[in-house]
């Protein structure tokens, strides 16, 4: 029998190997494999050291402020723990200090809350989230739960502002402002707050000083300095130094809102025209590599400038021709500047555009109009598709559009058909369009229309005198309703208050009623009392000129007829113009 030594698991040459040191070549093969396939899977062999160890190394990093390694460390802790409460409360740490994923810092709270473990720091960014979504009495449950003895704190003050100021309770608000004002004169948004105040203030050495203070914050580079900057950059009348200076803290400091920056841009430009050119091409190329965001920001800054060429050079077609907000802005731009092939290539009939058909064809025709001023058949015909879509698609601001378009161009009936659609019955602006319709339908002078107009715009303002007479004069000329107009009155029924040219508006109203129920010695006597025939609109001068005629006082009736002109009659008062001659 061969031998077998303790110290050695290898048998002689041509031995047999023992079933004990086959178990521990087993194992052996078996713990590699293990290991070999662990790695192949990329296992995490920085979990065997526990959960503890990693919310112990979170807690490190997040006091050294050093996000990127609280988030590997908080990423090591098992899921099985997750639910743990010194997981929740490490990670609510690290996401109300980093400021980072409000709706996982809400889920985190919940839980927390849920275990009646919040802190008073945990019901102030409960306080925050709350409000920034709206929930008012949310946000007061969370201020509210904070103990007495925490709340004299700046930041309890300044939610408890906004949560006032959210419920409308404005003079509350104001008190509670001057308590955090007083109580911590040397919190930096604090600071920034008074002094946009007191800028406002009735006392000059009071703006001055408060002028002063934001400058000093503008120089801070923090979230506060940022607002500092905010607050100057809308004050009107500042210097070009001022502007300048603005512009290079905003130049030097992350943190400024683009439209801050834009804005001081704006302001320095106009202060210093000479260089206008280099402003604009240097904000130009700091977006040129920015996200859809910030480049769609930029547009509708270069389109307030009526910079058209830099937007499309800045803005790509595609995102041109997506953008509701920007789409408008650049059309409106080529409007204003007269662009009117860009404008009708840009909005051409077919594409598929980020706005209104309605809007789309109001653009379309005022290009067209533009560009071939003396083909009015289609001009009118565009004009009125741009009227029959604005009305399908009830968009009231591309109708009154097409509606001011048609009265410039002096297609008054078109414009009669726009402002006539937008004078809705019960709406705010009914009785203003259908003043407009009246204006309009005097031009083409249409009777049937302006009756029904009359009747519209007096029962709509009983009260006004001159539409009751209006409408009585429309019934009368043209022999409507005769025997319920003017029933009640007579000749001696004039109201004496009434100013002169309403009392002979209304006088020469009795003698047209007069003259329809075959009365001239009536329509004489009444005529005898009109003070002033010559204060009388066109109209009604060539009616009076024709009852004058009517009546025996020719010489009187041509004298008053001289004064008409003819083109401005309707049909009706026409009539009554030619018995005067």
């Amino acid at each position: 029998m061969p031998e077998y030594h303790s110290d050695s698991l290898v048998p002689p040459k041509h031995g047999v190997i023992s079933p004990f040191a086959m178990l521990t070549w087993f194992s052996i093969v078996a713990v590699f494999i293990g290991v070999i396939s662990m790695v192949a899977l990329k296992f995490d062999f920085s979990r065997l050291r526990g959960s503890d160890h990693w919310i112990g190394k979170a807690r490190e990093a997040i006091s050294a402020k050093d996000w990127q390694a609280a988030v590997e460390a908080l990423r090591h802790v098992n899921a099985k723990d997750r639910d743990k409460v010194a997981y929740l409360r490490v990670l609510a740490d690290f996401l109300e200090a980093s400021r980072t994923e409000p709706s996982l810092l809400d889920t985190v709270l919940d839980k927390l809350d849920a275990k009646g473990l919040m802190q008073p720091g945990d019901f102030i960014w409960a306080c925050r989230l709350q409000l920034e979504r709206g929930n008012v009495e949310e946000a007061r449950r969370a201020l509210d739960s904070i103990p007495e003895s925490e709340r004299r704190t700046a930041e309890f003050i300044k939610l408890n502002i906004q949560i006032l100021i959210q419920q409308g309770r404005l003079q509350d608000a104001t008190a509670m402002e001057n308590v955090l004002f007083e109580t911590f004169p040397d919190d930096p948004e604090a600071a920034v707050r008074k002094a946009a105040h007191e800028l406002d203030g009735a006392f000059p050495e009071t703006q001055q000083a408060a002028f002063k203070r934001l400058w000093e914050l503008a120089k801070r580079e923090d979230e506060h300095g940022n607002a500092a900057i905010h607050v100057l950059c809308l004050r009107q009348g500042l210097a070009l130094a001022e502007a300048q200076q603005l512009y290079e803290l905003a130049d030097h400091r992350s943190g400024v809102p683009m439209t801050d920056r834009l804005q001081i841009a704006s302001l320095l430009m106009k202060l210093d025209p000479a260089r206008h050119d280099q402003i604009l091409s240097s904000e130009i190329k700091r977006y040129e590599n920015a996200d859809v965001l910030e480049k769609s920001q930029m547009a509708s800054w270069l389109a307030r400038e009526k910079e058209y060429d830099k937007i499309l050079t800045l803005v790509p077609q595609k995102i041109l021709m997506k953008s509701a907000e920007l789409f408008p802005q650049v059309a409106q731009s080529l409007a204003e500047k007269g662009k009117w092939a860009e404008l009708a290539e840009l909005v051409k009939k077919g594409k598929k555009l980020p706005v209104s058909e309605a809007r789309a064809a109001t653009w379309r025709v005022l290009a067209y109009k533009n560009l071939h001023p003396e083909d009015i058949k289609e001009i009118r015909a565009r004009l009125l598709e741009a009227i029959q879509e604005s009305h399908a698609e009830r968009s009231a601001l591309a109708l009154m559009g097409a509606a001011r378009l048609a009265e410039e161009w002096s297609m008054a009936d078109l414009a009669f058909k726009a402002y006539d659609m937008l004078a809705v019955q019960g709406t705010p602006q009914e009785a203003e369009m259908l003043d407009k319709c009246w204006k309009m339908a005097l031009i083409f002078r249409d009777s049937k229309v302006l009756l029904k107009l009359a009747d519209r715009r007096a029962k709509l303002r009983p009260g006004n005198v001159q539409l009751t007479q209006l409408r009585d004069y429309m019934h009368l000329l043209c022999g409507d309703q005769l025997e319920t107009t003017l029933a009640a009155a007579s000749i001696h029924s004039v109201n004496p208050e009434l100013p002169e040219r309403s009392s002979d508006a209304y006088l020469l109203n009795l003698a047209l009623k007069a003259y329809r129920l075959h009365d001239l010695d009536l329509v004489n006597t009444t005529l005898g009392k009109v003070h002033n025939s010559g204060a009388l609109n066109a109209g009604e001068r060539a009616v009076c000129a024709g009852l004058k005629a009517l009546s025996g006082q020719t010489a009187q009736a041509f004298q008053l007829a001289e004064s008409v002109r003819p083109e401005l009659l309707l049909p009706e008062e026409f009539v009554f113009l030619k018995l005067a001659f």
